[in-house]
């Protein structure tokens, strides 16, 4: 392995790094970040003379981290998180705002943070927050302090105590509707809408669970009735499942209204509600998936206790 020139390296380029890997899309990126596309693709091409490798394979749905990226990931994250107790501690001193990471489900954290924020100022809060997708890193993050609080999908709660029995964990909504996402001219539209029309084609998963071999309802069900079902792949931000699914013969489920509410005329998309019939048929033989809310056991001061009231509100609003 070719040695890594480490003064090179700055924090914006692995926090780009980082962010692509989650949501692989430059674009998304760009967005969350609010850093110039210009800005992305030169750190980008920055990181790949550094690193002596490609580290993302461009698609017509975005960028895909190869395995090398794989491996950065990790230690790029880990590098970045602590960067964010840094600029905690500079905040606290600083003045006598509150800080708090929110982790939010990747198909639906763009809803919250436009929200969150207009209560803030509205309630006049001196309150910081920065919102960042679920991974699987997140629950180490929640357990070690008291300042992040994270929602996630699982289908047990008690799956989260197994992690650690010490977390404090509310179930803010239980998924009992389905909604179907593809190109508007897929030609399932022009047949019967079924679980096992919609397993013919290829599959796009939007789950991540607390164990990365964790199947979504639909795929347990297909599982347990033996229905042959193609895998495609697994995209968890929202921009970048509605990217790849405009120009293919892939179909996603979604628990998400809000994602199901985002889709309009114009979008180059289709999306629907499963019928109850369907909905039924997996619900019988798998566990819906639960929005749950989780934080430390020490998060219980004031500014704390209604940040999550905020939450609870907006879930049952947006979600």
């Amino acid at each position: 392995m070719r040695q890594i020139d480490l003064d090179k390296l700055d924090l914006l380029t692995l926090t780009i790094l980082v962010s692509l890997y989650e949501n692989k899309s430059a674009t998304h990126v760009s967005r969350i970040l609010d850093v110039p596309a210009s800005k992305i693709s030169r750190c980008l091409q920055t990181a790949r003379s550094i690193f002596g490798d490609e580290l993302f394979i461009r698609r017509k749905y975005g960028l895909v981290p190869n395995d090398f990226a794989g491996k950065i990931y990790p230690i790029a994250k880990e590098i970045v998180d602590c960067s964010k107790n840094f600029n905690r501690m500079n905040s606290s001193e600083s003045s006598h705002s509150r800080y708090f990471e929110l982790v939010m489900p990747g198909m639906i954290a763009y809803a919250y943070p436009r929200a969150l924020m207009q209560e803030i100022k509205g309630h006049h809060k001196d309150i910081h927050i920065n919102v960042s997708n679920w991974n699987s890193h997140s629950l180490e993050n929640v357990a070690n302090d008291p300042n992040s609080i994270v929602t996630f999908c699982c289908k047990n709660p008690e799956e989260i105590l197994c992690f650690n029995q010490n977390l404090q964990i509310e179930v803010l909504a239980t998924f009992t509707q389905l909604y179907l996402i593809s190109c508007k001219n897929h030609p399932i539209l022009k047949q019967e809408i079924n679980l096992e029309s919609i397993a013919s084609y290829p599959y796009i998963n939007t789950f991540i669970g607390i164990q990365p071999a964790t199947l979504n309802p639909f795929q347990e069900y297909c599982r347990i009735k033996d229905l042959p079902l193609h895998n495609e792949m697994t995209i968890t931000g929202v921009s970048s499942l509605f990217d790849y699914l405009s120009d293919c013969k892939s179909l996603a489920l979604t628990p998400y209204k809000a994602v199901y509410d985002m889709l309009d005329e114009d979008s180059g998309l289709h999306a629907c509600q499963l019928s109850e019939c369907e909905v039924n048929r997996i619900f019988e033989v798998a566990e819906p998936l639960k929005l749950v809310l989780v934080t430390h056991p020490n998060a219980e001061n004031e500014d704390a206790t209604w940040l999550k009231q905020q939450i609870r509100e907006l879930t049952h609003e947006l979600v």
